[in-house]
């Protein structure tokens, strides 16, 4: 059986551009919409960073839109929980302790990961610490949602941009706080700024594992640290960019990103955008991509899946593949592509694909080894 997780980066984007209507919250709802006409389930991966800049900014009045922005996000959110979809942590760190002053937004650009922010490890009430910001987030989370959904937990976190490592202390931070299991590793990746990030020696592209103490890309004892979701991707070589679908999905984001609608976005912080001669160098080489619905068409998607299925025929393992898809809510305009592909699921796949999410996946493995979740608070 191949558990198919489709997550979704619920986010505007990373230098502060972008509008909340706009790239999240509209996309999200067509997202839904097709998912729930296959029966599909979502795992949104909530930028809770970002939510915190805004709805401070909005209490102390200085962000002043013809719309509250985090009164929409959690109506959104509770929502997608009354459907039975997923929400779990997700965060970009320069959102820590932003302020909007002078129609602008100040972010952190660098505290590129959570290990980067100043207080270290510390305690549950500092956000600017490893163990706070995560202990905030999740409570963030749990409180939206318990009144709608009493039995919800926050377990899953995924990191910015996929760094997460170094990971000793991530992996610490996470077991104090009570977060299970982590969903940032992509098989393959490999930067070496602006922060180095190797993966190619992760234990695999698909399925999950508890990792060691030291690095979410290795296998360690049952139980003792966190599990770990990777993202799946294949190694291709770096022209396979300019497919149409994918490029098109990134010239319509970078022109989404520039038309900064709101005028403050902080142009010196993250962008997509990539200085021409890194694109040219890095035409000859191999970049593991992600199996992305927004950027991959149906007959790709497709492909990847029926590969998934022959090399799963195979696997004597009871508990079956986990596979993580990726997305992102300012992406999203690949709709007929992935009612295509979820149409596809839905006619030739029972019985070999069955639609999951990360928390009821985290539930499942912690039942199966035998581990109670309160344990792991």
């Amino acid at each position: 059986m191949i558990y198919l997780i489709l997550s979704l980066d619920y986010e505007i984007f990373g230098n502060a551009s972008g509008d909340v209507r706009r790239d999240m919250i509209e996309p999200t709802h067509r997202l839904l919409a097709l998912c729930n006409k296959y029966d599909a389930k979502v795992s949104i991966m909530f930028e809770v960073g970002e939510y915190w800049a805004m709805k401070w900014a909005e209490e102390e009045g200085s962000l002043r839109l013809d719309y509250s922005p985090s009164q929409e996000i959690e109506g959104q959110i509770r929502n997608v929980m009354r459907r039975s979809h997923d929400v779990q942590l997700h965060l970009h760190p320069w959102w820590i302790g932003a302020t909007f002053k002078d129609k602008n937004w100040q972010l952190n650009p660098n505290y590129f990961r959570i290990t980067d922010l100043p207080h270290g490890m510390g305690f549950e009430e500092d956000v600017l610490s490893i163990v706070g910001v995560l202990h905030q987030g999740k409570q963030t989370l749990e409180h939206m949602i318990k009144p709608v959904c009493p039995e919800y937990a926050c377990f899953v976190y995924r990191a910015a941009m996929f760094w997460g490592q170094p990971s000793k202390e991530l992996i610490k931070g996470m077991k104090k706080v009570g977060l299970v299991a982590d969903s940032s590793v992509i098989k393959g990746l490999y930067e070496t700024t602006p922060v180095p990030t190797d993966y190619r020696k992760a234990k695999s592209e698909k399925g999950y594992w508890w990792t060691c103490e030291d690095d979410v890309c290795q296998s360690g004892p049952i139980g003792d640290n966190i599990i770990e979701f990777p993202v799946y991707s294949e190694i291709k070589p770096y022209i396979y960019n300019l497919k149409w679908t994918k490029l098109y999905t990134t010239l319509k984001r970078r022109y989404v990103e520039r038309d900064n609608i709101h005028g403050h976005g902080m142009m010196e912080a993250r962008k997509s955008t990539e200085p021409i001669r890194e694109l040219l160098r890095k035409l000859g080489s191999f970049k593991p991509f992600k199996f992305d619905f927004c950027k991959l068409s149906a007959t790709d998607m497709i492909r990847g899946l029926r590969q998934l299925i022959k090399d799963d025929m195979g696997n004597k393992d009871d508990f079956g593949t986990p596979v993580v898809m990726l997305g992102h809510s300012k992406d999203f305009w690949n709709d007929r592509n992935l009612e295509i592909f979820l149409r596809f699921i839905k006619k030739e796949c029972e019985g070999r694909v069955l639609f999951s999410t990360l928390g009821e996946l985290t539930k499942r493995i912690l039942k199966k080894d035998k581990i109670p979740s309160s344990s792991m608070v």
